[in-house]
């Protein structure tokens, strides 16, 4: 398998900033990579960054499943679980989370993943499987929200999984 170059610190940064600055630059960057690589799953990655940062979620999801059919790696996984909770496919995102764990437990000792778990489960109206989630997190947890996911402290955090559990097994 050939790989694009590696960046340096520095070039990395500028590159993932244009992102958030220029999307549709760092999309066509991204796309030259897989023209340049196409057994790279680097540029598959970042494509589907960019499509997921534009809300084309259904060409991210491809994005990552072909990054992930070139390399199996753990992170992606991840990353495919997250995007799954983001596309409300709550299950889909538990059944990935699991299989991360399974594979390596200590991809869910990360603590935005085990908050987007919670958030699947207490969607789904699985509270108790939502506040074993929340428990994994540390007392001085605090994160902001990502892409329309939970954010705050720990306490924060577990009262929303309670809200959306209750909400979820009214309808």
């Amino acid at each position: 398998m050939t790989r694009a170059p590696e960046m340096n610190k520095v070039e990395w940064r500028q590159y993932y900033g244009l992102l958030w600055t220029h999307p549709q630059q760092y999309l066509r960057i991204a796309e030259d990579t897989i023209r340049q690589f196409p057994d790279d799953p680097g540029g598959y990655l970042d494509r589907q960054r960019a499509w997921a940062h534009l809300g084309c979620l259904d060409l991210a999801l491809l994005d990552i499943d072909k990054a992930l059919s070139l390399d199996d790696e753990g992170l992606t996984r991840l990353e495919r679980a997250a995007l799954l909770r983001r596309m409300e496919r709550y299950q889909e995102a538990i059944d990935e989370f699991e299989r991360c764990e399974a594979n390596d437990e200590r991809l869910l000792g990360i603590s935005i993943y085990a908050v987007e778990r919670a958030e699947c489960h207490a969607r789904l109206g699985n509270l108790e499987a939502a506040l074993a989630d929340c428990e994994r997190l540390r007392e001085g947890h605090r994160q902001p929200s990502f892409n329309g996911g939970l954010g705050g402290n720990k306490s924060e955090i577990t009262a929303a999984v309670r809200r959306l559990a209750a909400e979820a097994q009214k309808s």
